[in-house]
């Protein structure tokens, strides 16, 4: 059917929900983590230029959170989430991974397995073509292949969604809201118009800082009968990719959050990372960052560690809060829709963009009063914010890169600008403004 949304339409080709659930339900919650470091050296995606690694800095993971409401009358409703840390998420793995699933899950709707990527810089590709002959590597080098790691990745990922649907237990959540310091806008402005990402800002030309910033820390916890947590997802507006130029295998900062949650809370605490909307924003610094960098020095930490520290800290200070308010029946609603979004009138598309647009994955969850979406973009803070603010949920997650990777998805302004991430795109701002509708369209239909 064909939905008009103002500026566009939207082809919805299938919806897979369950919406005449009852209102609540009590929620049984499985978790898993599952290593996904490549066995030998491997091209390192992200940046311009070849890189083979040289070690493993620290393990890149993926962890899967099985979420499952029940009724007594046999209806259910049913996801599977996985953070991977790896560049983006490419279709032909989800599809992989589908596949593989369903041997391992019978019982489980492999539609419902959603992936999402932390972005970081210091991972391996998924397949040979990938990028040109950018990555091109040699087997006679001893050198990890793209396709040999994309064959291992899906069936990593199958294994660790698998365990942890199998673990599911009944158990409750409860939803956070904090504040950190993590992705700034990296576009530089200047007075001529143009735009430059991590562009000099002490210029006499300089005019300001392109965008807006978001330093929400949006958090859903769950625990077991005894108000343990036992994990937690983490939802900021920031790639990681704070030391994206390494020739190391690497997770980036979410290691070091891993690592002082696990310090600070529990060494058994899962851990679910999602990247909101940040096509526009990183952990770098246009400027004040002799400052930051003083004060870092002064803590005696890195400048990943410092990120960590913020972002545990926002997890820390509504820890005692949202222990408060367990829920362990909650309204659990799941639907997945894919949808074309309009291409811009003129594609001028990226070689790294790996993935059609025709159509788009959408996952959008309804988790008691709190709203989660995807989508499979680099997309610009703006849009995430137009749908956070028309969402009627009380907190709404938004997460990049998940289950596709389509591209940059920049504004109006951006394009204006121009300059990278803004120059090349498949899907402009009348896309993303159709996207932004369609999200909010599929979240409202949740709340009715």
């Amino acid at each position: 059917m064909r939905l008009s949304f103002g500026i566009c339409a939207i082809t919805l080709l299938s919806c897979v929900s369950s919406l005449s659930a009852p209102a609540k339900a009590a929620l049984s919650v499985g978790w898993s983590t599952i290593d996904i470091t490549p066995e030998k050296p491997v091209a390192l995606v992200g940046q311009l230029h070849k890189r083979i690694s040289q070690r493993v800095l620290d393990p890149l993971t993926a962890t899967a959170l099985a979420l499952e409401t029940k009724t007594p009358e046999g209806q259910s409703e049913q996801a599977i989430l996985v953070s991977c840390d790896v560049l983006y998420i490419r279709k032909s793995m989800l599809d992989k991974a589908r596949d593989l699933l369903k041997t391992k899950l019978p019982d489980f709707d492999a539609n419902k397995l959603a992936l999402n990527a932390t972005h970081t810089h210091t991972g391996p590709g998924f397949a040979d073509e990938d990028f040109g002959d950018l990555y091109d590597v040699s087997e006679d080098d001893g050198v990890m292949k793209a396709s040999e790691y994309g064959a291992f990745f899906a069936e990593k990922v199958a294994q660790v969604a698998a365990q942890a649907w199998q673990k599911r237990k009944p158990a409750g959540m409860s939803w956070g809201l904090g504040h950190a310091v993590v992705g700034m806008n990296r576009r530089a402005r200047y007075f001529d118009g143009s735009a430059v990402m991590y562009g000099a800002t002490n210029r006499p030309e300089f005019s300001g800082i392109e965008g807006y910033e978001d330093h929400g820390v949006e958090m859903l916890f769950f625990w077991d009968g005894s108000r343990k947590p036992t994990g937690v997802v983490i939802n900021i507006a920031c790639t990681s990719q704070e030391t994206e130029g390494l020739s190391e295998v690497s997770a980036d900062f979410w290691h070091d959050v891993r690592q002082e949650l696990h310090n600070k809370i529990a060494p058994d605490l899962f851990v679910l990372p999602q990247c909101a909307p940040a096509g526009d924003l990183s952990p770098h610094l246009l400027f004040r960052s002799r400052a930051e960098q003083t004060m870092i020095e002064q803590r005696g930490l890195s400048r990943r560690q410092e990120i960590a520290r913020r972002i545990v800290g926002a997890v820390q200070d509504v820890l005692p809060l949202v222990q408060r308010r367990i829920e362990t029946d909650i309204v659990f609603k799941h639907a997945v829709a894919r949808v074309n979004i309009p291409p811009a009138s003129s594609v001028n598309a990226p070689f790294y963009t790996t993935d059609t647009i025709a159509p788009v994955e959408l996952h959008v969850l309804r988790l008691g009063e709190v709203a989660m979406a995807t989508n499979p973009f680099e997309l610009y803070l703006d849009y995430g914010i137009r749908m956070k603010a028309r969402s009627p949920a009380t907190m709404t997650l938004l997460v990049q890169l998940s289950c596709q990777h389509c591209g940059y998805l920049p504004t109006e302004k951006a394009v204006q600008g121009g300059g990278y991430s803004a120059d090349k795109f498949v899907v402009g701002p009348e896309g993303g403004q159709a996207l932004v509708d369609e999200t909010v369209r599929q979240i409202e239909a949740l709340w009715q």
